[in-house]
């Protein structure tokens, strides 16, 4: 063999070795090494269905609130339609009276405010179920 053949065959070998290690390189190749699959697992909580309320469950402060409200829509808020009612507030709840009713308190903020007065308040005591609540008493005040 020449020197020129010799020349083409090693340079032909060569590029044969370059095309099959690219491939295999790919992950083509029979000796390709397997691609790690990652799997992911969560674990899912359902939440419990919130506990329905029954009519004859006593009464709480929420409700007694609640029932004050529909109370003071109709003795004051008929009186004075434009009134704006302050929204329940947790840090002022419902108080339990001793003998297990509630005393409630709707406020409903004067805008003016007149002289002497911020506000009229609905007091309500309340008892009775929360299907049945029941008025012990109630008063308007200004304060």
């Amino acid at each position: 063999m020449n020197r020129s053949s010799k020349a083409a065959l090693v340079g032909a070998t060569a590029i044969v070795s370059v095309l099959a290690l690219a491939g295999c390189a790919a992950g083509t190749g029979a000796a390709a090494a397997p691609t790690p699959t990652v799997t992911v697992t969560s674990t899912v909580t359902a939440t419990p269905a919130p506990a329905s309320a029954s009519p004859d469950d006593p009464m709480d402060a929420l409700t007694a609130w609640t029932a004050c409200v529909v109370l003071a829509q109709e003795v004051y808020v008929s009186q004075a339609p434009n009134a704006k009612m302050a929204p329940y507030n947790p840090k002022t709840p419902p108080t339990k009276n001793a003998d297990g009713t509630w005393r409630a308190i709707v406020g409903f903020p004067l805008d003016p405010p007149p002289e002497g007065a911020a506000s009229v308040v609905v007091i309500c005591d309340i008892g009775g179920t929360k299907g049945a609540p029941t008025l012990v008493h109630w008063s308007t005040k200004d304060i």
